[in-house]
């Protein structure tokens, strides 16, 4: 597979280059990156050295130590140290990788060094041009460093820059998808990070030396991985049509009418999509059965949230996972989401379960 040697004006995380160069100027001593990929991130900052004026770019991670060097392997501690001691006049971005367990460590002897260290570098590097950025999967910030920290998530790739990857990744002539069909191609990558979405592509390739519409079904086969991972959303494909729901006439009439909304030409009409559906009822009343048909009859990916997982035992492990549910959430969207039996943890009364559960509907059904 090689990159498509045709020009595209099209560039990839500009405005957050923009943003990180903004921010490193201003002299914001603490960067914390939250992705589920390095080299993207790692790409952009190197983007954002190369701006006027020029910064150099170190990276650390606590195995093989700093990349122009090796040294400070397996110390923290050391590689901290580098940094306040480097020249405050010479421009630099220094990044740590996977710092997060040496912050939300259970014993605070072995947290507090490192947050008392990075306190100390938070207030020497405001008044140099040495900015430090964290680079980590997940967020763990400790409660002493929350002035001084400026969180960034990274996202995974919108439809505009799925399409762009994709005409990076296949040449044209292996590329036997079109209009309506690469437009669900697009969407059906929705979710999937760049490493996958580009693994995905490989093995088309070397599969049958092209990529056709036959690859969607590959895509979400893939996606089901990604979100079975989580361990907090499942994906559900379902045969179900409006057929199999017995009554609820206005709620298959409005289905029905909706169906086209999520198309790229009801977007240029301006034809809103609609936000979400509250179905509320005892058990055994067809509330999961007419989640699945809608999502069937709009083909649109349905995930399921179990309530249960996102409460962890660990402190910040809630957030942490409501945070990621979120996330993917949003960026497979359009997708159809559904919770069963979430009152429980929502609410107690059944009054107030009703209107709990509404605000959370509306979010994940995008």
């Amino acid at each position: 597979m090689t990159h498509s040697q045709r020009s595209d004006s099209y560039e990839p995380h500009q405005d957050l280059v923009e943003q990180l160069d903004l921010l490193i100027r201003a002299r914001y001593p603490l960067l914390y990156i939250v992705a589920a990929e390095e080299e993207p991130v790692e790409a952009v900052l190197q983007q954002v050295a190369a701006q006027e004026p020029s910064r150099k770019l170190l990276l650390w991670d606590i195995v093989r130590g700093w990349d122009d060097s090796g040294s400070d392997k397996g110390s923290l501690m050391g590689a901290l140290n580098r940094i306040g001691k480097a020249n405050a006049e010479e421009a630099a971005i220094f990044v740590l990788r996977d710092l997060h367990p040496f912050l939300r460590s259970t014993t605070s002897d072995k947290t507090a060094p490192t947050v008392r260290e990075l306190k100390n570098l938070a207030r020497e590097l405001k008044r140099s041009r040495k900015t430090i950025v964290l680079l980590s999967h997940t967020l763990s910030l400790p409660p002493e460093l929350v002035e001084d920290i400026t969180v960034i998530n990274f996202p995974l790739p919108n439809a505009q820059e799925i399409d762009y990857l994709i005409s990076q990744l296949v040449v044209p002539e292996k590329l036997k998808v079109s209009g309506l069909a690469k437009e669900q191609l697009v969407k059906a990558c929705l979710g999937l990070s760049r490493t996958k979405i580009q693994r995905v592509l490989a093995k088309a390739i070397a599969a049958k030396q092209q990529v056709n519409e036959t690859d969607i079904i590959h895509v979400l086969e893939e996606k089901k991985q990604a979100i079975r991972q989580t361990e907090i959303l499942e994906f559900f494909t379902t045969q179900d049509s409006l057929k199999s729901v017995g009554g609820l006439e206005n709620l298959k009439l409005w289905v029905r009418m909706r169906q086209g909304v999520f198309t790229e030409e009801a977007r240029r009409f301006g034809i809103p999509n609609p936000k979400g559906v509250l179905l509320v009822g005892i058990q055994g009343t067809g509330k999961s059965l007419s989640a699945k048909t809608i999502a069937h009859e709009w083909r649109l990916p349905l995930l399921r949230l179990d309530s249960g997982r996102l409460f962890g035992g660990i402190v910040g492990e809630s957030e942490n996972r409501t945070r990621q549910m979120i996330q993917l959430a949003e960026a497979i969207a359009p997708a159809f989401s559904g919770s069963t039996k979430s009152t429980k943890p929502l609410a107690t009364s059944p009054a107030a379960q009703t209107a709990t559960l509404a605000p959370a509907a509306a979010s994940l059904a995008a």
